[in-house]
């Protein structure tokens, strides 16, 4: 937008900032995060930048102690709200994801992530290219809330993922 608000562009959801002055997240799980981008007039420094800074955090990955695979874990204390990790990996039609999830059932492990925030199109396949998140495992007690991003891309069948504690 031509104008800022509050120092910043408010970005094309035209509500409140997703984030507070520390970038922790502050909006409920289900809104989609906006956040500035190449178009905004605002800085690298902008508040409204979080997730496109990348993994601010020392993660480690470790073998789970009840042969569950392999997981990750912090090496320092992360406070609730802030920002951990993007889900990272190929994006491929849902089609295929459904093709290549017979093969990993098969060799008992998947690495799939549906990009369903408006429709089922798109799926995030982190088997063979990623970042530490490959490893984060599910859990019956998660410590970490999905949050669907939009940086440089409006298209809402095509979000970033983003794990904030």
């Amino acid at each position: 937008l031509a104008e800022a608000a509050g120092g910043c562009c408010p970005g094309a959801s035209h509500n409140k900032f997703a984030y507070n002055e520390a970038g922790q997240v502050r909006i409920r799980a289900g809104l989609p995060i906006y956040e500035c981008n190449s178009r905004c007039r605002c800085g690298a420094d902008c508040p409204n930048r979080v997730v496109q800074k990348g993994i601010r955090y020392d993660l480690c990955i470790f073998r789970t102690g009840n042969g569950r695979g392999w997981g990750v874990r912090t090496l320092e204390r992360i406070r609730k709200n802030s920002f951990v990790m993007e889900y990272v990996g190929e994006i491929i039609t849902s089609e295929e994801a459904e093709r290549r999830g017979q093969v990993y059932d098969r060799q008992g492990a998947t690495y799939l992530f549906d990009l369903d925030y408006v429709e089922d199109v798109y799926t995030v396949d982190a088997a063979h290219y990623g970042n530490i998140s490959h490893f984060v495992n599910h859990s019956c007690d998660p410590n970490l809330q999905v949050y669907n991003v939009f940086i440089e891309n409006l298209d809402e069948r095509l979000p970033r993922i983003a794990l904030f504690a």
